[in-house]
């Protein structure tokens, strides 16, 4: 299986509580292998996925669709 990594920024400045609440939303689509905040960048949310079954653009949404400001930072 082939797994990519990508991280998402979120534009807003939000509450950590609401931070792990869209690693949770995030977790839910069955092709995410983790999703994780870290605390030396509240703004940065590193995503893991299998590719064969969901995109980057499709998680980017399930973010974006929770009321918050979010862009896929280049590698």
């Amino acid at each position: 299986m082939d797994i990519v990594d990508m991280i998402v920024h979120v534009n807003e400045t939000i509450p950590t509580e609401r931070m792990h609440e869209l690693e949770d939303v995030v977790r839910t689509d069955a092709c995410v292998i983790s999703a994780c905040s870290s605390n030396e960048n509240p703004h940065l949310l590193m995503v893991t996925y299998n590719p064969a079954c969901t995109s980057s653009g499709y998680v980017l949404n399930m973010i974006q669709a929770q009321g918050v400001h979010a862009n896929l930072v280049g590698l």
